[in-house]
Formats: C-alpha cells, sequence, structure tokens
C-alpha cells in the first residue's frame, strides 16, 4: 500500500508516478488540481459517493420481506410537529414500527409508559431525513451478536448492543454534502461536542436503567444530547454502523460547514453529567461554537518522572526544560535526562550546571548503544513518580496547563496512557494521535495540517479515545507501564510507541488524546523517515515486525478511525 507519508522527501515527478500507477488518472488529476489551487467540487464528489454506495433496490425489497424486524417493535420518538413524511420514515423497509410526536417537556418515565410494546426507542431530531434501509439497519444492530460490531463492551456481559448510533451528513435540497464518518464508542469526544447526532437508538432496557438511576428526565426533542450522554454513561454494549443513515436538513448557511446542535441547553447536560459521576470540575464554553471542555479539578497533584533520553543537542533540552520550569503551573515533578553518548564537552558541563540549579533534576546515563525502548525502560525503573512523562528534547511546552491537562487524562478512570496536541514551529499539526493501518502500518492523524480546518476539525479540537500516541510526548500511570513490561525492545528506533500503546489497550486500559496539551515539536517536517540506505533497511524491519505483531488488528481496522475514510492520508479524508 503506497500513502503519502511513503512519498515524503521524493521529488514531484516520482510522486505523480506513484499516484497513476496506485491511484489512477482521475485520482492523480484531482491531486494535481488541488495542489495548483484549482477548486475541486466536493459536493459533486460525495453524491457520486452516495449513488455508489446506496442499498439496491432489490436489497431494500429483501429487507421489506425478513422477519428479522418482527422480534421487536421499534418506536420512532420526535418532536410535536415534524413533518414524518418528509423524514424518510415512510419508505422505511421496516414494519413493526411505532411512530410517536411528544411534546416538550415529557418524561422518558411517560414516553415508557405510554409506549409499553416498545423494545427500542429511535429518537429523532425535527430536521432528520433518514435512508430507507435506517430501521432495518438498527434492527439487525440490535440482534448482532457479532462482538466484531460492538464499539464498547464491559466485561462479563453479553454482546447485544443497547446503544446503536450511525455515521451522517448534511442535505441542503436534494444535495447530501458534509459527510460526518465517526469513530466507534468515544465518552470523551461526546464530552466535548454531540457527537452522535440527533438521531439514534437506545434499547428500553437501557431507558429503564437511565429512568432508576436519574429519575424523571425530561425529554427535549430539539436536542437529544442530554439523553445521548445519559444513555452512552449508562451503556454495556455500544454499536456504531459506519454507514451514513441520515441527514440534517440544513440551509444555505450550513451546506458548506458540518451542522450539529448547539443548544444552549447542551452546557447543563454537561454539568449534570459531572454531579452523576461526582466528578469535579468546570464546563468551558470552546471558542468553536458547540463545542466544550470539561475542566477537571485534581484532588491531589502525584509526582511526575518526566523522561528525557538525550545526545548533545543542548540547545534543544535547554529550550524544552526552560518551557517546563516557566511556563508549567504543575510543578511536582521530576526529570530525569537519560544520557545517551554524547560526544560533547559542552554537554557534560550543562548537566552539571542543571542538577545544581534544580534538584528536581538528574542525570542517568546509559551506557549500551541506542536503543529507544531500552534507553527509557532504564530510566522509568529509576523514577519515583506515580505517572511517567516520556518526552522527547527537541518539544517545548507552549502554555501552563500542557503538563496538568495531562495529568487529570491519565488519571480518569479507564485511562491507562495519553498523548499532548504536538505542533510543528510554523503551528501545523505533527501530532494529534496514531491511526492504526494508516499507510499500511501506522502514522500521526492529521500531520502536516492545522486545527481549525472545518473539514475534520472536530478531531483536533476534542479531547478523544485513540489506539495509539507518539512517544515524543507520552503520559502512562507507573502501575500499568509495569503491568505491560515497559517498551519491547525489539523496536530499536520506530514503533516502539505505537507498539506500546497497543499493549496498553489489549490490557484493557484507554488511551486518550488532549489537544489542550499543546507542545512544540521541532523534529524536521522535510527530513523523511530515514536518511541513508541502513537506515531505512532498519527502518523497514521494524514496519515489518509490526506488521507481523499486530496483523489482526491493522486488518480489523482502527476503531477511532472510520473505514469509510482514506488510508493513504491522515487528514480524514474519503478517496473520492
Amino acid at each position: 500500500m503506497i500513502s503519502d507519508f511513503d512519498l515524503e522527501g521524493k521529488n514531484k515527478l516520482q510522486k505523480a508516478i506513484y499516484y497513476l500507477k496506485h491511484y489512477g488518472m482521475v485520482y492523480t488529476l484531482k491531486k494535481a488540481m488541488r495542489k495548483i489551487g484549482i477548486p475541486v467540487s466536493q459536493m459533486s464528489e460525495y453524491m457520486a459517493w452516495c449513488k455508489k454506495n446506496a442499498t439496491p433496490p432489490q436489497m431494500l425489497e429483501i429487507q421489506a420481506k425478513s422477519d428479522i424486524t418482527q422480534i421487536m417493535t421499534l418506536v420512532v420518538v420526535a418532536g410535536e410537529g415534524t413533518d414524518f413524511k418528509r423524514g424518510g420514515w415512510e419508505r422505511q423497509t421496516c414494519q413493526s414500527v411505532i411512530l410517536a410526536e411528544i411534546t416538550e417537556g415529557r418524561t422518558l418515565t411517560a414516553l415508557l409508559n405510554i409506549y409499553k410494546e416498545g423494545d427500542a426507542f429511535v429518537f429523532c431530531g425535527r430536521n432528520i431525513k433518514v435512508q430507507p434501509d435506517f430501521l432495518f439497519e438498527v434492527f439487525n444492530s440490535f440482534h448482532s451478536r457479532n462482538k466484531k460490531c460492538i464499539s464498547r463492551i464491559r466485561p462479563g456481559k453479553e454482546v447485544l448492543p443497547d446503544l446503536v448510533y450511525t455515521d451522517e451528513d448534511n442535505c441542503f435540497g436534494k444535495t447530501r454534502c458534509r459527510p460526518f464518518f465517526k469513530p466507534d464508542a468515544s465518552m470523551q469526544m461526546l464530552l466535548n461536542f454531540p457527537y452522535l447526532g440527533e438521531c439514534f437508538a437506545v434499547r428500553r432496557s437501557l431507558l429503564e436503567k437511565i429512568v432508576r438511576d436519574v429519575g424523571h428526565i425530561k425529554l427535549n426533542p430539539d436536542s437529544w444530547y442530554g439523553l445521548s450522554l445519559q444513555a452512552f454513561r449508562l451503556a454495556v454494549n455500544i454499536r456504531h454502523i459506519p454507514k451514513v443513515l441520515f441527514s440534517n436538513v440544513v440551509g444555505e448557511q450550513n451546506k458548506t460547514e458540518f451542522y450539529w446542535n448547539q443548544s444552549i441547553q447542551n452546557e447543563d447536560y454537561l454539568k449534570e453529567y459531572l454531579e452523576l459521576e461526582e466528578i469535579p470540575g468546570e464546563v468551558i464554553k470552546s471558542d468553536v461554537p458547540g463545542f466544550f471542555h470539561i475542566r477537571q479539578k485534581l484532588k491531589e497533584e502525584p509526582l511526575v518522572s518526566i523522561i528525557i533520553p538525550n545526545k548533545d543537542h543542548i540547545e534543544d533540552l535547554k529550550l524544552c526544560l526552560t518551557s517546563l520550569a516557566q511556563k508549567s503551573n504543575y510543578t511536582n515533578y521530576e526529570v530525569i535526562i537519560a544520557e545517551n553518548n554524547s560526544q560533547e564537552p559542552e554537554t557534560f558541563s550543562y548537566y552539571e550546571s542543571l542538577q545544581e540549579e534544580d534538584k528536581r533534576i538528574s542525570v542517568i546515563t546509559w551506557e549500551g548503544p541506542f536503543n529507544y525502548s531500552a534507553i527509557n525502560n532504564f530510566a522509568a525503573r529509576q523514577a519515583k513518580g506515580e505517572l511517567l512523562l516520556f518526552l522527547n528534547n527537541d518539544t517545548e511546552f507552549m502554555d501552563a496547563d500542557s503538563l496538568r491537562e495531562m495529568v487529570v487524562s491519565v488519571l480518569k478512570p479507564g485511562v491507562g496512557a495519553c498523548g499532548a496536541m504536538l505542533y510543528y514551529g510554523d503551528n501545523t499539526i505533527q501530532h494529534a494521535g496514531v491511526i492504526i493501518g494508516m499507510g499500511g502500518f501506522a502514522a500521526h492523524a492529521l500531520w502536516s495540517l492545522t486545527d481549525r480546518d472545518g473539514r475534520y476539525f472536530p478531531f483536533s479540537l476534542c479531547e478523544r479515545e485513540v489506539s495509539a500516541v507518539t512517544g515524543a510526548c507520552l503520559m502512562v500511570r507507573r502501575d500499568v507501564f509495569e503491568e505491560v513490561g515497559g517498551m519491547e525492545e525489539e523496536f530499536v528506533v520506530a514503533l516502539n510507541d505505537v507498539d506500546f500503546c497497543m499493549k496498553v489497550r489489549v490490557a484493557g486500559y484507554d488511551i486518550l488524546f488532549n489537544p489542550y496539551a499543546k507542545l512544540y515539536h521541532y523534529e524536521s517536517k522535510s527530513r523523511g523517515y530515514e536518511d541513508t540506505e541502513e537506515k531505512q533497511a532498519r527502518f523497514q524491519s521494524e514496519i515489518d515486525r509490526f506488521q507481523e505483531k499486530w496483523q489482526e488488528e491493522i486488518e480489523k481496522g482502527d476503531p477511532f478511525y472510520n473505514p469509510n475514510l482514506t488510508l493513504h492520508r491522515a487528514d480524514y479524508s474519503m478517496d473520492i
């Protein structure tokens, strides 16, 4: 598989040949047009994709005759005055459906009492248009016992889902546009903005659990965000259907930007969530409308051991340590510099001055050949902190909250490790999480892009679960680090951080990406992966090792990266 990452460092002619060979003439021409600034219609491309991926009429006929829809009764719940005909409910292939209009203020308890025959409920916004097979897919999902179809499964529980959601897009007149391809279950992302959207399905048993836990929750047909939060919070099994099965009917002002509900009540829903979960903190509105950031308070400030491998390059190290000392409002840390075969006398003089100036800083010596994993394991064994932060020497803290934000993230229940938003010196993104399978193995999300591009910015602005983060700035709980056996020393230079994160996830822990922890990473954007044949061969051998070890996970696909998106570029785009 050829990706844009594989082409880094190649000249334009070489790239053109690769694109022609692997992607074809049409894709190559579109790529070239975009490169020189000629606009390419995304709307027309997406409409063609929708037509290509639409369920064929013969399959809709088969669905209409299927016995699966007779197993349970679905109740479609929408606000009073909703035009069900326009919404597309009359075109559904399922018959065991009740359409229920409700008035604002009706409680969930009342809904369950009125529609006692309902086995599951679809909550639908006022301006929603569904595809003909929406309900069939929901029926099928509720009865699928395929574990691969479940986004989150709590240990010891059955695999039948109790919450189902799908991908969505905008609908402007007869034109569909701005698709939103969602990740699998991500509670942290949902706490940042209502990514489930205004159309999802909940099993009755889960709704009854919400009533018992919360009480007489009021239904708000103008925004189902509050209900989605409670359902997500208490759900055992969550199923994400990676298909665009409903559209938000929007006006001219929303056809070029993705629409999501920006109800003024959303902030109250988040505050209620914090109260129910007994989480000390506050809800902060983002400068992007509709987004929030939950700033949790720390009950205590555990010691953080910051481990920095270093070989000369004292100017880089000095910038890193100075930014930490001068900017960070989190001060309970120690710094362990893992000296690795430095040659310059000035380096050792600097080490001495550092330790004299700040007793929190110590220098240890690694005497073997370079092995990134072994060096970090060596340093971790000498660390005193409850939390370990593996940090590159060519990084710079950007603001006061970065270290604190990472501490808050890694201490959340069920979390084992977290990573930060890393920028190049020109403020483009170097790292926003790692996507498994990208380029055939793994790559940084949103690499070389900006964090406010409307095509993908939900993923750059949200704290969210990811499969892996970069070792350039990786915080992990010490007990988790020891539980998984540290970093694999067979990965000498590359992919040791991704491999480590994969082990953490296999052990049952989440990994978070926190965009509010911000650092510069001055790694060269243009250097490519390696610059000699020997280094390239070593890098390829570690790729081969990673692919062999994690073959099943790569083939299955990253659960936090939608299968409709390309694996050739990390910009959350489609190959259209």
